[in-house]
């Protein structure tokens, strides 16, 4: 193997990584908000009907993330994501196409089974084989895509649903996805550094790179943890959270009385906001420690969340956009650093696709949940306190469970 001068092409698979992020994931999961009135208008539905094609979308993912060991096991994890990077943009082009709800939930399968494919858990595998040292801060850049997208993205969408309509927006977002994506994966993405005769960034002088994954557990013996049972439900209720604050920041701005291009512009400030916050607290989780990294981002989902639930005036709703920020970017940037400290990278992309499919359940079940509540009470508040109360005990339980993880890995 031989060490790179310079810029070190991990960090090309970074860019790549990020790219995907901020026109795949953004777009398909960070922007249905914006679509929402028009869609709901137009076809004479809830929002809670219009906000199960995101959970169709999320149980989809799910489907491939339960599999995502034996998946990127079997196959290149350049060749999966080549192949769904071109189908899931042209499913995207069909919502353009839709005439009804249910036309929406048939194009959302094949949308979320193909972004399952190209996104969390093969970034994640990725950065975990590329990098010894600063993988939170690679993490971190990696999935700032999301909100760097949204920040640019979000604006140009708000304009184009008024000025194009809805389902013109939906036929140009899918076209830049595929312009601008599809060539990142297919020249950049190389499935392990020896493909490239590189060491991972940080590595110790070794003869492969294979020595690197070693450590840890199989899927097996995690199963056998019972912090790992205990993680899982952890995961769905901050992912439930954080989506539901994603995708329903536009809406709930809306009905405060702001104009809808307000709405989105004070959106894509909060997802600029999170691109700012995975960095933060990737570098949080490299120099403090997984616990430390783990408070904050949590302590922050409930201050968000009681923050957005007193919004009685514009002062109240800006801290909660900007506080929340650490607490979302916990979901994409402490779950992978969570299941690498407790379970080692050994068995990596099979139990963190576990890890991932449990997000996905609370990613499916987060905005129903919060758009049931609004349908019910006329306001997003009764579920803004849910959300904080519920992340209180995770915030308890997280810290045993880590303790225990802990005492584990000593005694072992």
């Amino acid at each position: 193997m031989k060490k790179t001068k310079g810029v070190h092409y991990g960090w090309l698979i970074v860019f790549a990584c990020f790219m995907v992020m901020s026109l795949f994931l953004c777009i398909v999961m960070n922007c249905p908000g914006l679509f929402l009135i028009s869609v709901t208008e137009e076809f004479g539905i809830s929002r809670s009907q219009y906000t199960l094609n995101t959970t169709v979308i999320s149980v989809a993912m799910m489907l491939i993330t339960l599999n995502a060991g034996r998946i990127f096991s079997t196959f290149s994890i350049k060749k999966v994501m080549t192949f769904s990077s071109i189908i899931l943009p042209i499913a995207y082009s069909m919502y353009s196409k839709a005439t009804s709800i249910y036309i929406f939930y048939a194009i959302s399968l094949i949308v979320g089974l193909s972004l399952g494919l190209c996104s969390m858990v093969p970034i994640s595998t990725l950065i975990t084989r590329w990098f010894n040292d600063k993988k939170g801060l690679a993490t971190g850049i990696a999935f700032t895509g999301s909100g760097v997208g949204g920040v640019i993205l979000q604006p140009i969408i708000g304009k184009l649903i008024v000025n194009v309509g809805w389902r013109q927006t939906y036929f140009i977002l899918a076209v830049i996805m595929f312009v601008l994506v599809v060539p990142c994966i297919i020249f950049i993405i190389k499935d392990y550094p020896s493909d490239k005769g590189l060491e991972p960034v940080g590595s110790v002088k070794s003869e492969s790179s294979e020595v690197v994954f070693d450590d840890g557990m199989t899927l097996a013996q995690a199963r056998k943890k019972p912090y790992f049972w205990i993680y899982l439900p952890i995961v769905t209720i901050t992912s439930a959270a954080a989506c539901s604050m994603v995708q329903n920041i536009s809406p709930y701005v809306t009905d405060l009385g702001y104009a809808t291009t307000v709405a989105a512009s004070l959106s894509a400030l909060s997802l600029g906001v999170l691109a700012i916050s995975k960095i933060i607290l990737g570098q949080i989780f490299d120099k403090k420690g997984v616990l430390f990294g783990t408070l904050i981002g949590l302590i922050c989902l409930i201050m968000a969340s009681v923050s957005y639930a007193s919004a009685v005036n514009t002062a109240f709703l800006y801290f909660g956009i900007i506080i929340s920020g650490l607490g979302i970017a916990y979901t994409t940037v402490g779950y992978p650093t969570n299941t690498q400290d407790m379970f080692g990278r050994k068995d990596y992309s099979a139990i963190y696709g576990i890890v991932r499919s449990f997000s996905s359940i609370g990613t499916a079940i987060g905005s129903p949940i919060t758009s049931i509540l609004y349908d019910a009470t006329g306001s997003y508040r009764a579920a803004w306190i849910m959300w904080a109360i519920l992340n209180i005990i995770v915030v308890i339980v997280f810290i045993m469970l880590h303790k225990k993880a802990i005492k584990d890995k000593v005694a072992q």
